[in-house]
């Protein structure tokens, strides 16, 4: 995973996904751009992110996750 990769992120409230990019990379979270909207993910386990905009949850998973 680096910067400006695409993910796939699932919106947990109304069972959505969407396509977003990687805009920040720290230890323990990542930044992603979705549709204009920046949105801090923290890992919750190895290769799932989780973060909340809006009054909604979202969920990212990478290769590394199981």
């Amino acid at each position: 995973m680096k910067l400006d990769d695409k993910v796939t992120v699932y919106c947990t409230n109304n069972d959505a996904t969407a396509e977003a990019s990687i805009v920040n990379i720290t230890k323990d979270s990542i930044r992603v751009l979705l549709n204009g909207i920046p949105i801090w993910l923290n890992r919750t386990k190895p290769g799932v992110y989780v973060g909340s905009e809006h009054g909604m949850e979202f969920i990212v998973k990478t290769a590394n996750s199981n």
